[in-house]
């Protein structure tokens, strides 16, 4: 990931939030996981991670707001357990992340802290790793964790590990976070799939020619269970549109929404009509 800083003894990284402009839900599979196709764009929207070299092998996780979990429910904690289980590593690190990326709103923050810790910890520690190893512990963490380690804009398939490159214009985001947390589990268990083909679900992939292409094709098949769950995200939305916004879409499993649209300036009046619905942001695709 981008602008990196590091020295012999410390390391800071970005790790962005994602938005899904594209989620369809295609099957579940035997294991529980289901089947997905979507379209991510990686957003200027980061928690902060800095590195630091610990006594003995101790590893230590702290955050400025004291809000994420010890132990195997950290994703920074699994994805340092597991790289250093992987190379052979006895080393300890303490780790700091400054948050930004609200928790439980569907933008991957979880996973994108797992991806940085794998990335950042690789440099930091001067390991010779291959990628695809690395995505083998990302997607032994969370299905989201593979792209964020590939750390560009993509198209998922699988439950989320294959990734295949895909060519986004610049988009400018308004992020409305309705200080709602929703389970990402709930959400899939609450969800009837319709089954379609394929090649419709996938339509013009390739085709986010302009900003406006992506007006049609934002859909995100997870609203139908989460907006009767938080039902300030269907709100959201058409205040969203009011506001001017191209189209707006509920980023993952929710409960954020996003509204896209054409310049900063654009996303800037667009964001003073929404105030009052929750946490906003403005923010650009990373490239």
């Amino acid at each position: 990931m981008a602008h990196d800083r590091k020295n012999d003894k410390h390391l800071t990284i970005l790790s962005p939030a994602k938005v899904n402009l594209f989620l369809k839900v295609l099957s579940k599979r035997p294991d529980g996981y289901h089947n997905i196709v979507s379209i991510v764009d990686l957003i200027s929207l980061y928690d902060v991670i800095s590195f630091e070299e610990s006594k003995n092998d101790e590893i230590i996780i702290k955050d400025d707001k004291g809000i994420l979990p010890d132990g195997d429910a950290n994703t920074i904690y699994r994805a340092i357990i597991m790289l250093r289980d992987r190379c052979d590593i006895q080393r300890g690190v303490k780790v700091f992340v400054e948050k930004h990326i609200p928790v439980g709103g569907g933008l991957g923050g979880p996973s994108s802290n797992a991806a940085a810790a794998l990335n950042g910890l690789v440099k930091f520690w001067d390991i010779k790793i291959e990628v695809h190893e690395l995505f083998d512990i990302g997607k032994r963490i969370g299905a989201d964790v593979p792209l964020f380690i590939y750390g560009k804009p993509c198209v998922m398939r699988g439950i989320g590990e294959e990734i295949a490159p895909i060519e986004l214009p610049l988009f400018w985001y308004v992020i409305v976070y309705p200080d709602v947390m929703i389970s990402t589990k709930a959400v899939y268990e609450g969800l009837k799939i319709v089954l379609t083909k394929k090649e419709n679900d996938i339509r013009l992939l390739q085709h986010f020619y302009s900003v406006r292409d992506v007006a049609g094709l934002l859909e995100n098949d997870l609203e139908t269970v989460a907006i009767p769950m938080c039902p300030k995200i269907k709100e959201i939305k058409d205040r969203m549109i009011q506001a001017g916004a191209i189209g707006a879409l509920m980023s993952g499993s929710g409960s954020s929404v996003f509204g896209v649209f054409e310049s900063e300036d654009d996303a800037k009046r667009a964001s003073l009509n929404l105030e009052g619905m929750g946490s906003i942001f403005i923010v650009h695709s990373v490239k």
